[in-house]
């Protein structure tokens, strides 16, 4: 490994061809022209993930600041992770969520599991995928009947709310329940011909409608909020 202030300029012979054709491609789905990631792109990088770090460390600080709490230890193997993902979110919103979970994670009274895995859901999610899980965990909290908790979470429901297409719905609701956030809702199905103890029983077939938030899901929704 290079160490040192010259790291990059050893470093840079090297990479010339790669980084060319990276900037220049880089220049077509961002404002900068290629000459100016091409200055920029080593430097510039790192401080563009370093200014969302810092970000993410302020809202952190502001939250615990706001609610008088003294910050705990936070293990690296935790942290580093969680620091490293939110330096690349450029939503507010998604960096907002970065800032609970790490306020939670060193918030002393919060007395459930920040568990890593929590970082690698969070990266995999789309703040549309958030927001749905959001409303999820805000209804169940209120105790509503199981009837109107289903009608709440209808295909054309989350659709109208979230303003997706159906094909989108079935996008995300593959990833929530992929991810074991939410579990779809079981239909009986078909008989079973054949023999055995499951002959003549009903099936139970899993449709691609969200309908509950998982044990998991709601653990790690709670996590994200402050």
């Amino acid at each position: 490994m290079c160490s040192g202030s010259n790291d990059w300029k050893d470093v840079l012979p090297a990479l010339s061809k790669p980084i060319k054709e990276a900037t220049e491609f880089i220049s077509l789905i961002t404002k900068p022209s290629a000459k100016e990631w091409g200055e920029m792109f080593a430097a510039e990088f790192r401080y563009w993930r370093i200014k969302r770090g810092i970000s993410i460390m302020q809202k952190t600080k502001k939250l615990l600041e706001n609610n008088s709490i003294n910050p705990k230890k936070i293990s690296l193997k935790l942290f580093i992770p969680l620091l490293e993902s939110s330096s690349l979110e450029e939503e507010e919103f998604m960096q907002d969520k970065w800032a609970a979970l790490l306020a939670n994670a060193i918030n002393p009274d919060y007395k459930e599991e920040i568990r890593p895995s929590y970082v690698e859901i969070l990266k995999e999610l789309s703040p549309t995928e958030v927001k749905l899980l959001d409303k999820m965990f805000e209804e169940l909290n209120k105790k509503l009947p199981e009837d109107k908790y289903e009608d709440m979470f209808s295909i054309d429901t989350i659709c109208k709310y979230l303003g997706l297409s159906k094909e989108e719905y079935y996008i995300m609701s593959d990833n929530l329940i992929r991810l074991n956030l939410c579990q779809s809702t079981p239909l009986r199905g078909f008989r079973i011909n054949g023999g055995g103890p499951n002959k003549n029983k009903p099936a139970l077939i899993r449709t691609r409608k969200v309908s509950y938030l998982t044990s998991l899901g709601y653990s790690f929704v709670k996590a994200c909020k402050f």
